[in-house]
Order: structure tokens, then C-alpha cells, then sequence
């Protein structure tokens, strides 16, 4: 018959052995996951590389185009500002009035004009001026010339013949040393005109280094970059000539693929209006395509390979920890009398064995930790003497100075656990008693208790800096053990704390900060006072000065913390007040409420680069909305002038018309126009009458039409600007115009 075990097994039926469905789970675990990993990374990565890929490229082609683009506009925009018809160019537009070759400081001035000219624009390489009234070339920033023959003036300004005839502006393509510049570049050259310059005009040539644009994008095998024209003039091409035979083909579309000798090309085009430029981009897919296909074959034979090796030693090991089990039950059994089960009682006692040494462990642990707990309750709570008899002999002394650790991102718990064990190491018995805390997870608390002798508190005192290495230490007052004493030492050392605002000193203590003899008082407000007025007066130079002179005092003055951050909070109102006067709103401008942020500034350094940050951006702003409103003005004053130049316009009419004060438009005409309202209109009417000449009219009905009260008075009043009659200016600049 059989046996009970017998029986059992029967029921069963046949069992798996451990080791060998540990093998097999360990296996089907590794080729679900090969599986899964080859799905993600090979499969499903494949198909969205390539729009990855484009649409990665066309946003960063996109970028570098519009940076492009701005350093072009930027510096086609230099004779908008720098030869405009106002005082601020005088000295760039003296030499098309008259002869400065012989004068020092007319030449000197223009030069000072190039050199600002030269600081400011970074791309511009060099700069030519044809001053044609006179003669005057200017090259390269700085070499003036005085010429009228035409072969001269080729030598020197070859661009100028490459400018189309009827064309007031232009860009040439990419030079080949051609240039007096003596490097390849690329010029924008104007024109530009005046009635005032009896037909003649001045061309300023400005030339840049293909570094406008290498700087923003790179050209290589894969990428080529081409900018032409609206017209399909090249005006620069890259790493290879072979892109603009594609150009005219894509014709205005911005993203298409070609083929080109059996390679699979991107292309990104895009035009720009402002500069009348297109900029074409091919990017060569194949090689990177490639490059991928090769990387994915190379990772796929790598992936089979580690799978195939980990199959390898997962076996070994399994085998391994079988055998190693094995003989360990068998050891064991044999300390402890036991036979072998097929139950596996062995591992059963083997885990209790394990879990009473772990519960004496423990039992050990629970003592300190008990009365780290108590001295935490100590630390933190006001009424904690019932307490303090619970730990009395873990505590003999007299007095407690309390030393708060700043763990600054450390486990406060880990470290007050690893300062214990280094005093337990050191052994302090006989000297004091230190035991260590934490009570926040970035602040740890060192108690260090001594008899009423003290002679060994600034011995421990020292062990506790020691120990902290580098963290900042703030330490209180000495205290008496009785009443509350662990909490009364640890509050004074939080108001130790408080004085990092001020210092940076690594170790802050109650003495040598002399808390009890600081001030609360002072005569601070003078400062903020004359602060104010920098304010108003826009003297940053000033307010700044004002400021650090102001922190100085609070910092070397022995003022109380609570003072300090009063005077600091009033300046803050005083800057915020300014900002409502100006009709500025913080959280508009900053994205906060200046007064709350200066409540969170964490040191005095840090709040003075904060309010003369503060105090710049709120003259910006100021700044920025005044030169807005000025605009809006000054389009408002040239509608109403085009509207009423042939009529009686005076400035009261102007200011009814913009709401404003007559004496308000005349201050800001004056400001935004360039001169005062009674030159503008008498330019304006010139100019006007020159247009009525170009059209044929007689001069008395000029007179008349723009309001001057006689034709004599008319006749007059145009000679002193033009140096001619009306009669003259007509037969000799208009005719000659025409001819």
C-alpha cells in the first residue's frame, strides 16, 4: 500500500523542479521584454524618424533664416537712421553740402559718426559713402577721398556701377576679393535723395562677411544653403553651386523633396519681403537615412548577441544559487540538529532565526531613538520641563547652548544619526553631553549640555563646527537646564538664523553678533528720502550710489534684523509708489508685487542687484511706453500737415485737434519732429512748392495756393533755402532733371 506521503505526491502529480522553473520563468521573462524592447525602440521608432527628422530640420532652418534676416534688416536700416535730414547727422551729411577736406573737425566728427556706426552693427564689415553734390568718398570706416573723375570714382566705388540705373537700393551677390574691402562680401547698397542737393544724391555701399550667415547655419555635404533675389538673382550661395539650377524648379513652394543623382533631398524655402530675399535650403536625407539603417542593423545583430548571452549567464546563475541553497540548508540542518524536509522547514527557521536577531536589533535602536524623540519634543515645544526628568541622566550638567546645522538639501535624520555616532566615537564622557536631532528634513539641532564650570563648552562647541564640515552653523545663547531651557537656547539660535540676511560667514553666533546691544532704531529714512528723489530726477547712478551707502549702514550699523528688514520694506513701497506715479503696474512688469518679493530676498547682496535691476526695468518701461506714445504723435502731426499744408494750419489748431495744450504740442513737436513747428511747416511748403514746379505752376499761384501773402515774400523766403529764385530752380535743377 502506499504511504501518506506517497498519497500526497499521487495527488499532486508531477511537480516541476525549483531550479528548473526557476530557469524557465527567467527565460520567458527575458524574451517578453526582448520582445517588448525591439517593438519600442526598432519598429515603432523607425516610422517616426523621418518626420521627427523634418520637422526638427525645418524649425531650426526657420530660426536661423529669421536671424538672417534681421541682421540684414538691421543694417539695411543704417541710412534710414544715420543720413535722415535731421541735426543728430549733421556731421555724416555735411561732406554732400561742402568741401571738409580741410577741416579738421569736420572730419574728425565724421569719423566719430562712422565709428558709432562701426560699434554698433557687430556684422558690418565695412562701409563706402559717395558724396556725389561734392565729390567726397569715404572708404572702409575712415579714409576720405575728394574726386569728380569717373575713373576714379570706379576704382573706389566699383560697386557703384553694378547698381541698376532705376533701382534707389540693391543687394549685390557675394563678391570674389572684388571689393576694396579686399574679402568676399555681400553689399546693400542706397540711394539717397533730397531737393535740397540740386539733384544730386548720396550712395551708401554697406558690406558684410558671409559670417551673417555661417554664424546661424551650417552648410556641410548634408546641408546647403542658397539666398537669392525675388527676382532669382544669386546673392549667395553655400558649400556647392549645384542648388541654384534647383531653385527655379521648386518655384515658390516652401517645404518639397527631389531627387537629385538618386539621393532623397529636403528642401525648405522661404521669402521675406522686408529684404526682397529667399533663402533655400536642401538638406541631403539619404545620408542620414543611411546612417540609420547601418545603426539599426549594427544595434539589432547587438541586441540578438546580449540576448543570447544573457539567456548564458542567467542559466549559470540559476544554477549557481541552487547549488549555494542547497548546501546551506544542509549546513544549517546540521548546526541545529534538523533533518532535511521536502516542506522546507530549514528556510522556515532560517527566517526567524533572522527575525529575532533583527527584533533585538531593534529593541537596541528603540532607546536612542526614544530619546532623540523626547529631546526633539524639548527643542521645539515652550512648556516641555515635566519632559526633561524623563532624560535627567542622559543630561548631566548645568547649562545647554543649542547649534542648528543648515543640511541644505541633505536627509536631516541620516545626519544627526551620523553626528551621534561620531561623538559616541570620540567619546565625550566627562567633558558634556552633545546629542544631535533633526526637526525639519534641511535642519539639524546639536544640544551641547556642560556643568556650570563651562570650561568645556567652546571645546564641543568646535567638535560640533568640525563635524559639520562646511554647512552653515548658527549658535545660540547659554541657558540654564531648567525651565525650558533646551527650547529657550534653540529659539535664540533661530535668531541667530535670521541675521544670514546680513552675513555670510560660515559659523553665526549669539555673542559675536552682541544680539543684545543692537539697535532698532536709526535715521534711515533720510536715505530713502534722497532715494526718492533720484528716483524722480531718473538717476540711476545716483539711486545706486544712495543704495549701497544705505546698505553699508544697515550692514555695519548693529541694527536689530526686525529694523533692517522694515528699511528695506519701505524702500520697496517707496519704488512701488514710484511705479503707480508712472502709471506702471508690477505684476505687468516684473510678474510680481515688487513689496512681497522683497520680503523673500535672501541676503542684503542679493537685495541690492535686485532693486538696481528693479529700478533700470522700471526706466526701460517708462522709456519704452514714452517712445510709443511719441510715435503715435508724430504720425498723428504728419496726417494733419499732408491734410492742411496748402491751408493756414497754425499750432493751436493742432493741439485742439490732438487734445492737447498748445504749449504741451510746441515742447513735444520740438522733441519728436526734429525742430521747431514754425521751421517744420516752412520745409514743408518748399517742398510742396517744388512739387508745384515740377508741374508746371506759375509762382504767383504757388505764392497764393500755400498761403504766402505776397509772390515777392514767397520768392524770397525760397532763395534763402535753395540759394535760387523759384524762375531759376526751375530752368536749371528741373530742366537739367528732365534732360
Amino acid at each position: 500500500m502506499f504511504g501518506k506521503d506517497d498519497a500526497d505526491r499521487t495527488e499532486r502529480g508531477p511537480r516541476l523542479s525549483f531550479s528548473l522553473g526557476l530557469l524557465l520563468v527567467d527565460l520567458i521573462a527575458v524574451i517578453l521584454l526582448s520582445m517588448f524592447n525591439y517593438n519600442v525602440f526598432y519598429v515603432e521608432s523607425r516610422d517616426s524618424y523621418k518626420e521627427n527628422f523634418v520637422e526638427y530640420e525645418r524649425n531650426i532652418s526657420r530660426i536661423a533664416f529669421d536671424n538672417i534676416e534681421n541682421q540684414f534688416i538691421s543694417y539695411m536700416k543704417i541710412p534710414d537712421f544715420y543720413f535722415a535730414s535731421i541735426p543728430q547727422n549733421d556731421s555724416l551729411l555735411l561732406p554732400q553740402r561742402e568741401d571738409i577736406m580741410g577741416n579738421a573737425e569736420c572730419v574728425r566728427a565724421l569719423s566719430d559718426a562712422l565709428y558709432v556706426i562701426r560699434s554698433t552693427y557687430p556684422y558690418l564689415y565695412s562701409m563706402d559713402i559717395y558724396y556725389e553734390r561734392t565729390g567726397t568718398i569715404v572708404t572702409g570706416f575712415g579714409n576720405i577721398h575728394q574726386t569728380v573723375e569717373k575713373e576714379k570714382v570706379a576704382e573706389l566705388c566699383p560697386w557703384l556701377e553694378m547698381m541698376p540705373e532705376d533701382s534707389e537700393s540693391c543687394i549685390l551677390p557675394l563678391s570674389d576679393n572684388s571689393y576694396p574691402t579686399k574679402e568676399p562680401v555681400i553689399t546693400y547698397v542706397r540711394k539717397i535723395t533730397s531737393a535740397m542737393w540740386e539733384g544730386r544724391s548720396i550712395y551708401v555701399a554697406l558690406h558684410t562677411l558671409p559670417d551673417i550667415i555661417s554664424d546661424f547655419i551650417s552648410e556641410d555635404d548634408a546641408h546647403v544653403l542658397s539666398i537669392t533675389g525675388m527676382d532669382g538673382t544669386p546673392i549667395y550661395t553655400g558649400y556647392e553651386d549645384g542648388l541654384s539650377e534647383i531653385i527655379p524648379e521648386i518655384g515658390d513652394t516652401s517645404e518639397s523633396e527631389v531627387i537629385i543623382n538618386g539621393d532623397e533631398n529636403i528642401i525648405f524655402s522661404y521669402s521675406f519681403p522686408e529684404t526682397g530675399l529667399r533663402y533655400t535650403y536642401m538638406i541631403n536625407y539619404s545620408l542620414f537615412s543611411q546612417l540609420n539603417a547601418d545603426q539599426d542593423r549594427e544595434l539589432l545583430v547587438l541586441f540578438l548577441i546580449s540576448i543570447f548571452l544573457n539567456i548564458l549567464v542567467l542559466s549559470g546563475l540559476t544554477y549557481m544559487n541552487y547549488v549555494i541553497y542547497k548546501r546551506h540548508i544542509h549546513r544549517f540542518s546540521e548546526n541545529v540538529g534538523l533533518t532535511i524536509s521536502r516542506e522546507g522547514v530549514d528556510a522556515s527557521l532560517s527566517s526567524m532565526t533572522a527575525q529575532i536577531k533583527n527584533l533585538h536589533h531593534t529593541a537596541e535602536s528603540a532607546k536612542e531613538l526614544r530619546l532623540i524623540n523626547i529631546v526633539r519634543g524639548l527643542v521645539l515645544s515652550s512648556n516641555g520641563e515635566a519632559s526633561y526628568s524623563q532624560i535627567y541622566n542622559n543630561f548631566p550638567g548645568s547649562f545647554v547652548r543649542s547649534a542648528v546645522i543648515k543640511a541644505e538639501g541633505r536627509e536631516g535624520d541620516l545626519m544627526a544619526n551620523m553626528l551621534n555616532e561620531q561623538f559616541r566615537e570620540e567619546n565625550t564622557e566627562g567633558n558634556g553631553s552633545v546629542l544631535c536631532t533633526f526637526i525639519s528634513p534641511n535642519n539639524v539641532v546639536a544640544l551641547i549640555v556642560v556643568n556650570e564650570g563651562l570650561e568645556h563648552l567652546d571645546e564641543l562647541t568646535n567638535k560640533v563646527i568640525r563635524l559639520a564640515g562646511d554647512l552653515p552653523v548658527d549658535i545660540g545663547s547659554i541657558m540654564p537646564l531648567k525651565e525650558n531651557g533646551f527650547h529657550e537656547s534653540f529659539v535664540s539660535a533661530q535668531d541667530v538664523a535670521r541675521y544670514r540676511f546680513l552675513y555670510s560667514d560660515q559659523v553665526l553666533s549669539y555673542d559675536t553678533l552682541k544680539m543684545g546691544e543692537r539697535k532698532n532704531s536709526g535715521i534711515h529714512s533720510k536715505y530713502i528720502d534722497q532715494m526718492e528723489k533720484d528716483l524722480n530726477a531718473v538717476q540711476s547712478e545716483a539711486f545706486s550710489f544712495h543704495l549701497a551707502s544705505l546698505l553699508d549702514s544697515l550692514r555695519y550699523g548693529d541694527y536689530t534684523i526686525q529694523y533692517i528688514l522694515s528699511v528695506l520694506s519701505d524702500l520697496a513701497i517707496v519704488v512701488y509708489s514710484y511705479m503707480l506715479r508712472n502709471q506702471l503696474d508690477s505684476w505687468i512688469v516684473f510678474g510680481y508685487d515688487i513689496r512681497e518679493f522683497a520680503k523673500r530676498v535672501y541676503s542684503i547682496d542679493d537685495f541690492s542687484d535686485w532693486m538696481n535691476q528693479t529700478v533700470l526695468a522700471i526706466y526701460r518701461s517708462i522709456e519704452e511706453r514714452s517712445e510709443t506714445i511719441d510715435m503715435d504723435i508724430k504720425q498723428q502731426i504728419e496726417v494733419i500737415i499732408n491734410r492742411e499744408i496748402e491751408n493756414d494750419i497754425s499750432l493751436s489748431v493742432i493741439a485742439d485737434e490732438l487734445g492737447m495744450k498748445p504749449y504741451e504740442l510746441s515742447r513735444t513737436f520740438t522733441k519728436i519732429m526734429g525742430k521747431n513747428y514754425i521751421d517744420y511747416i516752412k520745409d514743408r511748403k518748399l517742398m510742396k512748392a517744388v512739387e508745384f514746379l515740377r508741374e508746371g505752376m506759375a509762382v504767383q499761384d504757388i505764392a497764393k495756393r500755400l498761403g504766402y501773402r505776397s509772390p515777392q515774400y514767397f520768392i524770397r523766403i525760397f532763395k534763402e533755402n535753395f540759394g535760387t529764385t523759384p524762375y531759376q530752380y526751375r530752368k536749371t535743377v528741373l530742366d537739367a532733371e528732365d534732360n
